[in-house]
């Protein structure tokens, strides 16, 4: 693995694993579920399909958040998209915050991005990723779909479908 790559994929994870110590026992709301905020301290992974526009491929996301509030939410996430030669590879780090309405949580997207493109020759970037989502809680699973767009070195348009699950 090119050492600049994994520099740049250990600086997005830190945060990450800083949070698997965060405190265990909360108190009430550690075991409340709403239909569209999170417990606080809580920590979600998920998986999802995601589509580029610009290469016109489906790829598969992984992704992990920290839920510092009910409402506020961080984490990387990681995408990689093949279509015969061409391999993207799209690693975020975003932060959420979550507007409740009366059937799901809506919530802006807006974080840093990584993204290497490799085709004929390769290119890398970095960027910035904005972007808007809703989510629906049941229980401790959480389905979601968001719109996000890469601005930098490689520009790209994401729609993305999933399932994330409250650890907690």
């Amino acid at each position: 693995m090119n050492r600049k790559l994994k520099y740049t994929l250990m600086s997005f994870l830190f945060p990450f694993v800083n949070t698997m110590y965060a405190q265990q026992n909360q108190g009430a709301d550690s075991v409340f579920f709403h239909h569209c905020f999170f417990p606080r301290n809580s920590i979600m992974i998920g998986l999802a399909v995601p589509y580029a526009t610009g290469i016109s491929t489906v790829g598969i996301n992984a992704r992990s958040y920290y839920n510092i509030n009910r409402r506020i939410c961080f984490g990387p996430e990681f995408a990689y998209f093949k279509s015969g030669d061409l391999v993207l590879l799209d690693v975020n780090m975003v932060i959420h915050y979550i507007f409740e309405t009366r059937w799901v949580g809506i919530y802006p997207v807006a974080g840093l991005n990584f993204s290497r493109k490799h085709e004929i020759e390769q290119q890398s970037g970095f960027g910035l990723v904005w972007g808007a989502g809703i989510h629906r809680n049941l229980g401790k699973l959480t389905l979601f779909a968001e719109y996000s767009s890469v601005e930098g070195e490689l520009d790209e348009r994401i729609y993305t479908s999933g399932l994330l699950y409250n650890l907690r």
